[in-house]
């Protein structure tokens, strides 16, 4: 009944998106109109429009066959959401409360506009069970693939060295201070990546910290509830949840930073669900003390995630 329920939402999810008019998502509106470009141009000629050639590639060939860009929205759906609804499924504890996240962090609003690197996303998706397995060659494989539909994958590549560091309180610790440094030399940082960009980006001081306190707090709390001691199945995408709010602060200086954070802060749809989980059936923590903190933090992140300026994960 619960996978019916599950699979019920994710479809009207869906088909919502498929539906909606091109009025409706980020860059929606560009990325049809650049379709019918795309689609008057030979092959030749399309490899060279300056998007990313996967992509390019994928609306080349929807444009042979199919003249109206209503194609593209339901193709494009198909490809983003459902890589990503089938993750949620397989990896959370409460797909349904990962769903609801989805929606409400903005997640879902970036993927109906952002096309280019939600495809990315979308097919990195594959890539968590090659780090679990410590499988280099086929993680890389997946992320080269992602990269032809959005540079920005490339950061990716972190993921697997992510996973080989130790999770205790004194590498929290030791992240705090080094993450006000990143965001300190945000400005330098953005400088540098500019040189690879095919448009220069300047400064946008928009914060990004509601998403800066959501992240940090899903990562302390744990450290009260069990004390520092970290429960095995709650690691791998708590490292990932880590290094997203330890980058976070980049955004201070460049809000557009969100683009890069949203690959390791999606782990959040996998890890507060679970999170929540084992706190409910772990019967060693004093229930007195876990469920009301854990009820306060995910209170008091709903209640900031309702605030988040859209551009947290979007650029509206």
């Amino acid at each position: 009944m619960k996978d019916f329920l599950y699979w019920i939402c994710a479809g009207g999810i869906i088909i919502a998106s498929a539906l909606r008019s091109t009025d409706i998502g980020a860059d929606t509106l560009t990325y049809c109109q650049e379709y019918q470009n795309i689609r008057a141009l030979s092959f030749k000629e399309a490899m060279g429009f300056g998007w990313e050639q996967g992509y390019v590639a994928v609306n080349w060939v929807l444009g042979q066959f199919f003249e109206s860009d209503r194609a593209l929205l339901v193709f494009l759906t198909i490809f983003i959401l459902i890589p990503i609804f089938v993750w949620i499924k397989k990896e959370s504890n409460y797909p349904l409360l990962s769903l609801v996240m989805f929606i409400g962090m903005g997640m879902w609003n970036a993927s109906i506009g952002i096309f280019r690197q939600w495809c990315a996303i979308a097919i990195l998706t594959f890539s968590y069970k090659y780090i679990k397995a410590r499988r280099f060659i086929p993680f890389l494989m997946v992320v080269l693939i992602a990269m032809l539909f959005h540079r920005t994958a490339a950061i990716f590549l972190l993921a697997y060295f992510i996973e080989g560091i130790p999770l205790n309180m004194n590498t929290i610790i030791a992240t705090v201070p080094a993450s006000v440094m990143v965001g300190l030399i945000g400005d330098k940082i953005l400088n540098f990546l500019n040189k690879f960009a095919r448009i220069s980006e300047g400064g946008n001081f928009n914060g990004g910290i509601s998403l800066l306190i959501v992240l940090w707090l899903c990562v302390v709390t744990p450290l009260i509830c069990y004390k520092g001691k970290i429960p095995k199945e709650l690691k791998f995408y708590m490292k990932l949840v880590l290094f997203a709010a330890f980058m976070q602060p980049v955004a201070f200086a460049f809000s557009n930073w969100a683009r890069i954070v949203v690959y390791f802060s999606i782990s959040l749809l996998i890890y507060l669900p679970d999170f929540v989980s084992e706190v409910i059936l772990e019967s060693k923590l004093n229930a007195k003390i876990s469920i009301p903190v854990v009820t306060a933090v995910c209170g008091l992140m709903f209640l900031w995630l309702g605030r988040l300026d859209v551009g947290t994960f979007t650029f509206l």
